[in-house]
């Protein structure tokens, strides 16, 4: 049997019996009769007139394997005129402009695909994830022509876009202030916010976070707890007034990164009492803060021991929670009532930056007692009404800077710039 098998062409079907178990050899698997059909279209290399036509023929390309989003969706470039604004539920919705043609899907809003994931991420209904509206900062002057259209297409409700304020947290759930920071201990707790150290985890450096106590449920609250933030936003940074980085809306609380500080003036923190020397470096250093922040138009309204900070020897004004405008254009909030003059606690708002000068000044009067006369305690009552007490071992010139700028007549306390003139700093030790 293998003889014949050997002698003879081999068959296009195998017979049955012992040859059912036959392997077709490659020569038998390549024949065009036994491949291909009489009555369909011959594959190429079993066809010599097909061969030659296309020989020269580059060798076609595998099939582009298309993104979901390329097939599903069309794209188009953003153009004048588009508006992106969201549902109560929401879900982003996109108005188009005149002359634009539909198009299908959310992501054709987009220049990048890249953008709408992004969003699409932040605005996921399952991850209780909302995007964040601008809020119009109140202490800057003006907004350009494209930053007033934001405005005009939004409204300043949260609530407009879902259930309470938008957070600021991962898609997964994450938090910010925990991927980002690792918290050391707490330096500070006050009415209003809790003040963490902490490491932030990618460049190792030392930070202050402040977060709100209370829930930001109501816009009261929120607008409250912009206040501080937009005012050193438009402050800008000076290096006698604690720097702010960063500031984000966590689970309706709000978080900001501030420069973390040695320790603050106030009795249970300041580790050492206070010269003269030192305490004319604070004197000098918080007016030129305030100079400063006054020539920007703003408002301290809180100053104090505990908000004036220390850093490598350098005094920084910090706690700018009751921030405002002098031109009492803004909603007035005094801050610590034994550091105010007796005008703003009658509600006389006409001279908001002589108000700060009076608390420096007793700010500066309650150190120096504390170094003077530790068991001694301040009569705030006493310095309202312009009676100063006499401090042992403070030279007269001292004495009467702090008394004039505590003076109950407001026009007669001197501007931060020329508490920064005065004699008394001349000759002194180098003072900014």
């Amino acid at each position: 049997m293998n003889t014949k098998r050997q002698n003879e062409e081999p068959e296009l079907e195998p017979s049955a019996g012992e040859d059912d178990g036959i392997i077709l050899s490659q020569q038998l698997f390549c024949t065009p009769d036994y491949l291909t059909p009489e009555d369909q279209f011959p594959l190429k290399g079993f066809h010599s007139d097909i061969d030659k036509v296309e020989e020269d023929d580059p060798c076609p390309k595998s099939p582009r394997k298309e993104k979901p989003y390329e097939t599903k969706f069309k794209r188009r470039r953003v153009e004048d005129g588009d508006t992106l604004s969201f549902t109560d539920d929401g879900e982003p919705v996109v108005k188009l402009g005149s002359n634009h043609e539909p198009f299908v899907g959310f992501e054709s809003h987009f220049d990048r695909v890249e953008d709408f994931h992004i969003l699409k991420t932040h605005t996921s209904r399952s991850a209780g994830c909302r995007p964040p509206l601008c809020n119009r900062n109140s202490f800057l002057n003006s907004n350009s022509e494209d930053e007033e259209n934001i405005f005009r297409i939004q409204t300043l409700k949260w609530n407009d876009y879902g259930n309470g304020p938008p957070s600021i947290i991962g898609s997964n759930g994450s938090s910010r202030y925990i991927n980002d920071f690792r918290e050391i201990k707490e330096i500070g707790k006050g009415n209003f916010n809790q003040v963490f150290k902490v490491m932030n985890r990618l460049d190792g450096c030392m930070y202050a976070v402040k977060r709100t106590i209370e829930r930001l449920r109501t816009e009261p609250e929120r607008l409250k707890a912009f206040n501080e933030v937009q005012s050193l936003a438009a402050i800008g940074r000076h290096k006698n007034i604690v720097t702010y980085y960063y500031s984000w809306i966590e689970v309706e609380q709000m978080y900001t990164q501030m420069e973390f500080c040695d320790h603050n003036l106030s009795y249970e923190n300041c580790p050492i009492l206070l010269t003269e020397r030192h305490e004319l470096q604070v004197l000098y250093q918080v007016s030129s803060a305030l100079q400063f922040i006054h020539e920007k138009g703003i408002a301290h309204l809180h100053v104090k021991p505990q908000n004036i900070y220390v850093k490598d020897g350098i005094y920084k004004l910090g706690g700018f929670r009751c921030a405002t405008l002098l031109d009492n254009s803004l909603h007035v909030e005094a801050g610590d009532a034994q550091y105010m003059p007796p005008e703003i606690l009658n509600e006389n708002y006409d001279h908001l930056g002589k108000a700060d000068i009076f608390s420096l000044g007793a700010s500066m009067f309650d150190i120096i007692q504390r170094s003077r006369l530790p068991t001694a305690e301040t009569e705030f009552s006493k310095l309202k009404e312009g009676k100063v007490p006499h401090l042992p071992g403070v030279t007269i010139q001292f004495q009467n800077l702090l008394k004039v700028m505590m003076d109950p007549d407001p026009l007669k306390r001197p501007s931060a710039t020329e508490i920064l003139g005065n004699s008394i700093f001349i000759g002194s030790l180098k003072m900014t």
